[in-house]
Order: structure tokens, then C-alpha cells, then sequence
């Protein structure tokens, strides 16, 4: 059996978000073959409950962010226990990049810290992900970010 929600998380961006078909529209035939795949129902349901959670984020509801490049994002406590300085890190070189704006970089926190345990770069990236393809960016931006993404080496600040 497999561990928890973000195992669920990153079964569903590895299997799924990088087809061209994507994920069954069916959310009872998505179940069965998460199920199949090894995954526990209550562990499937907080993953789509996450999914769901994040389909209802509107940009227009963190529109209050300023816009401004030269702010600096300083995290709570308890953002810094869940994401250390390599995920932190991988959102700032993000940013710098303009692959992402505050905006983005907001709904990559709150789907994070929604989930229960400590999270690794690799599932960090994986949050990334997700967020990044829900939030209607830019096509072009998607295969850099893919890239960015299954990089699986160290984050680097600069």
C-alpha cells in the first residue's frame, strides 16, 4: 500500500498531467485505478479533495498581492517546518525566472501546507506542478517548467 495523500499527489502529475489524453474525466474510474495502483480510498479521497480545494482557488481572490518583483517573500514558522530552504528556493528561482508571479507563488503555499506531512523537493515539485497546470499559464511555460520539474538535482540559490 502506498503512504499517504501526496503519494496519491504525485502518482496522478507523474501518470497522468504529462499525457496528452490526461486524467479519466470520470472521478469513480480514476478511483478504481488508483485503487488497483495500490492506494488506500481515504488516502484517494484527501488527494481529490486537495485537487478540489485547488480547482476552487481563484487568481482573483489573492489579486490583492502586489505585483511588485522586488518584494520579498518572508515565510511563517510554520512554512519553514514544511518547506525548507531547498523548496523555498525552487519557488524564488521560479519567480526570478517569471515562470511564476506572487500571485502563483501563493496557491503553490497554500496547496503545500495543505497537505499533512513534510514534503520533499521532489514532492514539492510535484505540488509545483500541479498548481502551475490549474492556473491557466501560459502554454510555452509548461515544458520549461516540466523540465524544471523532473530535475531531479538541487535547487541552487543564487
Amino acid at each position: 500500500m502506498k503512504e499517504n495523500a501526496i503519494d496519491v499527489l504525485m502518482f496522478l502529475f507523474d501518470n497522468y498531467l504529462s499525457l496528452e489524453e490526461g486524467m479519466p474525466a470520470d472521478e469513480m474510474t480514476l478511483a478504481c485505478e488508483l485503487e488497483e495502483a495500490g492506494f488506500e480510498t481515504n488516502n484517494i479521497n484527501k488527494a481529490f479533495d486537495w485537487l478540489g480545494e485547488l480547482a476552487d482557488i481563484k487568481q482573483a481572490d489573492l489579486a490583492t498581492l502586489p505585483a511588485s518583483s522586488t518584494a520579498i517573500r518572508v515565510y511563517l514558522q510554520e512554512e519553514q517546518q514544511k518547506l525548507d530552504t531547498q523548496c523555498q528556493g525552487f519557488l524564488l528561482q521560479l519567480e526570478n525566472m517569471g515562470l511564476i508571479n506572487s500571485t502563483t507563488r501563493e496557491m503553490i503555499i497554500d496547496r503545500a501546507m495543505a497537505i499533512d506531512s513534510a514534503l520533499s523537493l521532489t514532492q514539492f515539485k510535484r505540488i509545483v506542478g500541479l498548481v502551475v497546470l490549474n492556473s491557466g499559464t501560459q502554454a510555452q511555460l509548461h515544458a520549461l517548467m516540466e523540465d524544471l520539474i523532473y530535475d531531479e538535482t538541487e535547487a541552487t540559490l543564487h
